[in-house]
């Protein structure tokens, strides 16, 4: 997340709306003053967070989850929706149709607003299905995977973007843009 708030957003412009949920915000190295919503398995009051800034809520309370992104993502210019909280939602919810309804609505949400939405899901913890019924809103999706080459880890990505129907072969993802060390010695 660090990663995409220094690379991709950057300092310029409007802060993003942060809807975390695996990462807690003290773990973003950022000077941002923007909204952040904790979707995390702990009290669901704001109270159990120092920072008057962060709002907590639990991930199986779709209705104040959408209600933070509604306040959160109002106002005029470009805004961005930077998340990881699907993986808690997945995860707490049991119902794939559930899930799809709340995921319909903050699609929906994110085109009529005109809203840039970058959201990371964890392939390889949720059911097939489930990561699928995200693709299928996303306008482009980029995909990681770890590769064992000969006993070397590399990370290789590529970019299937279903707005314009281009789509790239696996490649190497640079080493400089790694978010995390893959060097165990």
């Amino acid at each position: 997340m660090s990663l995409i708030l220094k690379e991709a957003i950057g300092p310029e412009g409007p802060p993003p709306t942060l809807v975390l949920g695996p990462t807690a915000p003290e773990d973003l190295s950022t000077d941002w003053t923007g909204k952040v919503g904790w979707i995390t398995f702990v009290d669901g009051t704001s109270m159990a967070h120092p920072s008057t800034d962060v709002e907590i809520i639990s991930p199986d309370n779709l209705l104040e989850i959408n209600l933070f992104i509604e306040k959160a993502s109002q106002g005029e210019g470009t805004q961005v929706i930077l998340g990881d909280f699907l993986d808690n939602i997945i995860k707490s919810i049991g119902s794939p149709e559930s899930f799809y309804s709340f995921f319909c609505q903050l699609a929906s949400r994110v085109r009529l607003r005109k809203r840039t939405a970058i959201l990371v899901i964890k392939e390889d913890i949720h059911e097939k299905s489930m990561v699928e019924m995200v693709k299928r809103f996303a306008d482009i999706v980029l995909e990681f995977r770890d590769q064992d080459n000969e006993g070397a880890l590399t990370v290789e990505m590529r970019t299937l973007n279903f707005a314009d129907n281009i789509y790239t072969r696996w490649l190497p993802f640079p080493q400089a843009l790694r978010p995390l060390c893959t060097n165990y010695t």
